[in-house]
């Protein structure tokens, strides 16, 4: 790739693999929040918003203990596309369906049998956790769907085919929100089921769109895709070092889960006005906010297709050319988020006045996170890329642990703070010291490593 080494401009060249990679990763996220934004908008006029909002955490600590697996084995992949070695690309991804299945599995029978007893932990009103359970009873048996159908993205991401993805996910959310509502409401010939209908919604939706995943692949004969045997034949030379490098993924996707969790909680100490403040809040912000995830995916299979060819140097210009990038798009979406906050929170059903304000300011506030976010993607997914998943695990939960929650808890508990806009203001100096942290490893350049080494050096 034709790059200026020494400059923060790169080569036409760069800016268009950059687009050509983000772009229909921001279109499937887009459309991803963009139904999670309907479904909100949607149970928002039956009341139930802060109930989907507890119901939800145990599906979010699934994806982020998926991408935990998702993300180590396609530091992997990205580098074995690098160099064009189709049969480890079948075992990385036969290992990313079979650790999905089992991760969808265990959360599965966590929801089940931990039911009611479960989601009061964030929430002591009975009314709520009852509203919560009735559609996490339906809703978990998604998990299946959506863990295997996110394996499915990730593999096409490290391939740098990301329309194929998007364009499924077209298809799944659009059909979900069709069957939304017609299942939320009593129209389109279905029954009124309220919230258990939007579970049954993204049940069939989620089903048809792993279904069309796997057509796909088969009549296609994508390069990832084999018979089983290919598929699960994982030597030791192999599955050990993807192994050593997975569990430090898992371990801070899975810890930073928790931290999630735990903001849930303390915010629900606030009161379940406070709940769907943030919940409405988070809806509207994340629209803008996957041009982050965007960047920040291209960012990952660039680095790691050069670290997969050695070349180091190009890696680390890959970080130097999207920083400029990011700053403009940073101030871009969080402006655009700031002004278009108070209609867009207008669209949804709210019971005050006070509280509809007040969603309109913790929209705005959440372009702080789109800002800092930007930049803060950018270094950890080189870091990721790299491999470097020790300094990753304190980098990116080890501060929520160390910094964020102590920040929340200790406003709300010790200082008496009531008002959630404040709280969160007060959490994002975690964003400002990650930030710190990842330029001085970026920096430091320990980060830059290829990994097919360790999977080959051991072979006969």
């Amino acid at each position: 790739m034709d790059q200026r080494i020494g400059t923060l401009i790169a080569a036409p060249d760069f800016y268009k693999k950059v687009v050509k990679i983000a772009l229909p990763i921001c279109l499937q996220q887009l459309l991803n929040h963009g139904a999670s934004f309907i479904d909100t908008l949607m149970v928002s006029h039956i009341g139930y918003v802060s109930a989907i909002t507890i119901a939800s955490e145990l599906n979010n600590l699934m994806f982020l203990f998926g991408f935990g697996i998702n993300a180590a084995v396609s530091v992997y992949a990205a580098q074995f596309y690098g160099i064009r070695d189709w049969k480890n690309m079948k075992r990385a991804f036969g290992l990313l369906i079979s650790l999905n299945m089992i991760a969808a599995t265990l959360f599965f029978i966590m929801a089940q049998l931990g039911n009611t007893r479960l989601l009061s932990f964030y929430s002591k009103d009975a009314v709520l956790v009852a509203q919560a359970w009735e559609y996490l009873a339906v809703g978990s048996i998604a998990f299946f769907f959506t863990s295997l159908t996110n394996a499915f993205a990730f593999i096409y991401r490290c391939i740098q085919k990301t329309m194929v993805p998007m364009l499924i996910g077209f298809g799944v959310n659009i059909t979900n929100a069709v069957l939304n509502y017609g299942m939320i409401f009593g129209k389109l010939g279905f029954p009124a089921m309220g919230a258990r209908g939007a579970a049954t919604a993204t049940v069939i939706a989620t089903g048809l769109g792993l279904a069309a995943h796997i057509i796909y692949a088969v009549v296609t004969r994508q390069p990832f895709w084999g018979k089983v045997r290919e598929m699960v034949d994982w030597p030791a030379h192999f599955l050990i070092p993807m192994l050593r490098r997975m569990l430090p993924v898992m371990g801070n996707e899975m810890i930073f889960g928790l931290g999630d969790t735990m903001y849930i909680k303390a915010y629900g100490l606030l009161g379940s006005a406070a709940l769907e403040c943030y919940k409405v809040g988070y809806s509207i912000s994340m629209i803008p906010y996957v041009v982050t995830l965007g960047i920040g995916n291209a960012c990952s299979m660039i680095v790691g297709e050069s670290l997969g060819r050695k070349a180091l140097q190009e890696a680390k210009n890959t970080i130097r050319y999207l920083l400029p990038l990011s700053g403009l798009f940073a101030v871009l979406l969080s402006g655009i988020l700031i002004l278009v906050s108070r209609p867009a929170v207008g669209l949804f059903e709210l019971s005050s006045e006070s509280l509809r304000e007040g969603t309109v300011l913790m929209t705005r506030l959440f372009a702080l996170r789109i800002a800092t976010r930007l930049f803060n993607i950018i270094f950890l997914c080189a870091i990721r890329a790299g491999g470097d998943s020790k300094f990753l695990l304190f980098l990116d939960c080890g501060i929520v642990w160390l910094v964020g929650l102590p920040i929340a808890y200790g406003a709300i508990l010790l200082l008496g703070i009531t008002s959630l806009p404040l709280v969160y203001v007060l959490v994002q100096i975690e964003q400002i010291v990650r930030l710190m942290l990842g330029i001085w490893r970026y920096r430091s350049g320990t980060w830059l490593r290829n990994l097919t080494d360790e999977v080959e050096k051991k072979k006969e």
